[in-house]
């Protein structure tokens, strides 16, 4: 028994069962050194076929009793003999399982076996790059260190033999071990002198030879590293040892389909993470993978597409995509049912850029994805309506629709040849917010504006029906803001007359309603839009909408949208002489105009100046008033600092001359107070004239001051100015001088 024994345990070292037909060079070394107290040659004891109950229970106890019962239940299986009974035992194969289901990673984890799996890697890898060096002729740059792993750490497999006696076995092993150790030894001592066109192929296929046996090995240990990478904290610890880097700078490998799919399925588990993604994108993550686009491999397609779908979160990532000229790919892979979701989902991100929306117009890949959508939105929008499912392919594709639309170039090619009819009347039969919101965005455009005319009364009908969902509705009021314009030959007043528009927006700004804000956005847009026309902004000023204007921007002061969309319908009713006449002596639009003028808003800065042009041109009391806030408005730094100043200077020098009518200095109350007078005018405001403490409460002149951003120029020219006293009569309305 003991010869035996001694006959065949060169070849039966432990192989772990869950590795298949895979190379294991590592596990083999380690199970050697784990475990040298179970070897049968020393002194452990020998296991014994009946005692197997008892080798049982030791799987159930700690690590040290559960890796001694292992090992005397390896004794037994080493004996051919034993392998019936052992197949027999169905404890033993549940216990085994079991402990190998719970305790593999914590195992592997304990022994660092992640690890040294990275450091083979790193050699392998290394070496690859030696050889590859030496065959093609060129200098030697990538030399493993001494310090690494030596040849001898990683053994070849050790499989049984099909048929006849392990010693036959064993002398085929040593011919192969001898064959790989000569391939080996070629391609490290290969000269760098000139080689003969057979020696070159001879060593060529060499290379080939030991390339595959290293790419078995690279798989099993790859795989290792991606089912312990399930911690995040060894995931951590990978990342530390860059093992974006060995996994990138083995993808060069393909040859074998196989290794690529475990290499792109790592890459995509670690991609999640900004710190892995950072680390591929300084690798040249996008082109490595270009390549593999064109694999005839579905499934490495597939995974491929994954990887890039995470990367095109990155903006720099999504340009060098574009860069690489992808886009045409993945367009291409929206005809193929296997790739088309991915496709979408990266087509989605692309499509978020303006120059890319361009690119998608140069094919005719805005008709087929127009006509894609048009064929799919009956089935599945309706379907997953019913069912409340996920977004599907359907819906992306409506989200890449949905942006590209906001391109006129693609937007023209979206709507001609009756596909604007078709997606209108697929969007009222659904009733689909999103289908309606890729409609209203076709119609912001000027050029399919025109299109628009004939269902004018169809979206009209949609924005009046109390039955449409109101998702729907605020998409029908978009669109119908949009075509309703004076330049489209719509007869606008007619429009609201026959469809009721005016008490049906008056409920959307009624702030007793509460309707949703998005939709009040549109009701105010909707306003500013009807009035236009002047009839219909004398209906919309007879009906109070001003007063809902105003009230509205109160509640709503704080949204800069909100505001710019109210101050553009003031500017829309003041273009006409009854409604302006309404909007200035009837609502409390001019005091909250004015307000507004100190906007950190640019846009609104500039509407409001529009709106106070017109008002200060009308006969009425808020002329001079915004005069005077337009003075200290542009002037509001100046003003301070020269009234700091006045008040130092009179502390200083005592009353001023009786028979001077001015300070030294102007200051901001004299400008409250008084009237900035001509040769020609002596007339004067009154005293609470410019004052807003009884207009309301306005809190927006506060919180919306802009920035000291000229203060130091300012000093410099009041100290030019400190010794020439300014005069009243100097200062008229022709010659002021604005200084901040």
């Amino acid at each position: 028994m003991h010869q035996l024994i001694r006959g065949i345990s060169p070849i039966l070292v432990y192989q772990p069962k869950f590795l298949c037909h895979q190379t294991v060079p590592i596990s083999s070394h380690l199970s050697e050194s784990t475990i040298p107290s179970m070897s049968p040659v020393e002194s452990a004891p020998v296991a014994v076929l009946n005692c197997i109950d008892d080798y049982v229970e030791l799987l159930y106890d700690d690590i040290p009793e559960k890796i001694k019962g292992s090992a005397l239940i390896l004794q037994l299986a080493r004996n051919p003999d034993n392998l019936i009974e052992l197949a027999r035992n169905e404890a033993l194969l549940s216990a085994l399982s079991r402990v190998l289901r719970e305790e593999w990673k914590r195992i592997i984890i304990q022994y660092k076996i992640g690890s040294l799996c990275m450091d083979v890697i790193d050699y392998e890898l290394k070496r690859y790059d030696q050889w590859k060096e030496r065959v093609e002729g060129k200098k030697q740059v990538l030399t493993p260190d001494k310090n690494e792993l030596p040849k001898s750490r990683i053994p070849e497999p050790k499989r049984r033999p099909k048929s006849g006696t392990w010693a036959v076995a064993d002398v085929n092993l040593q011919k192969t071990r001898q064959l790989v150790s000569s391939y080996h030894e070629d391609l490290c001592n290969a000269s760098d002198e000139y080689l003969s066109k057979n020696d070159e192929e001879q060593m060529k296929r060499k290379l080939k030879t030991l390339s595959k046996r290293q790419e078995q090995l690279l798989r099993v240990a790859f795989y290792m590293l991606l089912n312990i990478a399930d911690n995040i904290k060894v995931e951590e610890k990978m990342h530390k040892k860059d093992i974006v880097g060995l996994l990138i700078g083995a993808m060069e490998r393909h040859s074998n389909i196989d290794l690529l799919i475990l290499i792109v399925s790592f890459l995509q588990k670690l991609s999640i993470f900004v710190e892995n993604k950072n680390s591929m994108a300084s690798k040249a993550i996008i082109e490595k993978l270009a390549p593999l686009l064109d694999s005839p491999n579905a499934d490495l397609v597939n995974v491929t597409l994954k990887l890039l779908f995470n990367l095109t979160f990155d903006t720099k990532l999504r340009n060098k995509m574009i860069k690489l000229n992808l886009l045409p790919k993945f367009i291409q892979f929206t005809s193929d049912d296997k790739h088309i979701n991915l496709a979408m989902k990266i087509l989605y991100h692309l499509s978020m850029d303006d120059r890319v929306k361009l690119m998608f117009t140069q094919s005719d890949c805005v008709k087929l994805l127009t006509d894609m959508l048009l064929l799919n939105v009956n089935s599945e929008c309706g379907m997953e309506a019913e069912g409340g499912g996920g977004a599907g392919t359907t819906d992306v594709l409506l989200a890449v629709c949905v942006n590209l639309a906001w391109c006129e170039r693609a937007a023209q090619q979206m709507a001609a040849e009756g596909r604007l009819r078709e997606l209108l009347a697929r969007a009222f039969r659904h009733r689909n917010a999103m289908l309606m919101k890729l409609v209203r965005n076709l119609s912001h455009h000027t050029h399919t504006k025109p299109l628009f005319v004939e269902f004018v009364g169809d979206i009209a009908g949609a924005v009046t029906s109390e039955e449409a969902p109101e998702e729907f509705v605020i998409e029908c009021l978009g669109t119908l803001s949009n075509i309703l314009s004076l330049s489209n030959n719509i007869d606008i007043y007619a429009v609201v007359e026959r469809y009721n528009l005016i008490p049906c927006i008056m409920k959307i700004l009624d702030p007793e309603n509460e309707r949703d804000p998005e939709l009040v956005l549109e009701g105010v847009v909707a306003a500013g839009a009807l009035a236009a026309e002047e009839r219909a902004a004398s209906a919309l000023a007879a009906a109070r909408g001003g007063h809902a204007l105003v009230e509205l921007l109160r509640l709503r002061q704080a949204d800069d949208e909100h505001v710019l969309q109210t101050a553009f319908a003031f500017r829309q009713m003041l273009s006409h002489l009854a409604a302006a006449d309404y909007l200035v002596n009837q609502t409390e639009a001019p005091a909250y105009l004015i307000d507004l003028m100190q906007d950190k808003n640019v846009e609104i800065r500039k509407m409001c100046d529009a709106c106070l042009d017109i008002i200060s041109q009308m006969e009425n009391d808020w002329a001079e008033r915004i005069k005077v806030e337009r003075f200290r408005c542009h002037n509001g730094q100046w003003l301070s600092i020269v009234e700091t100043l006045g008040e130092g200077a009179g502390a200083g020098s005592g009353a001023p001359d009786a028979a001077d009518d001015l300070p030294p200095y102007l200051s901001a109350d004299y400008l409250t107070t008084h009237r900035l007078t001509t040769a020609d005018s002596q007339n004067s405001l009154d005293d609470d004239s410019d004052s807003l403490s009884g207009e309301g409460d306005f809190n927006r002149m506060n919180s919306r001051n802009t920035s000291d951003a000229h203060t130091d120029e300012m000093y410099a020219t009041l100290d030019s100015l400190s010794d020439k006293p300014l005069d009243s009569s100097a200062l008229t309305n022709s010659d002021l001088k604005l200084l901040a």
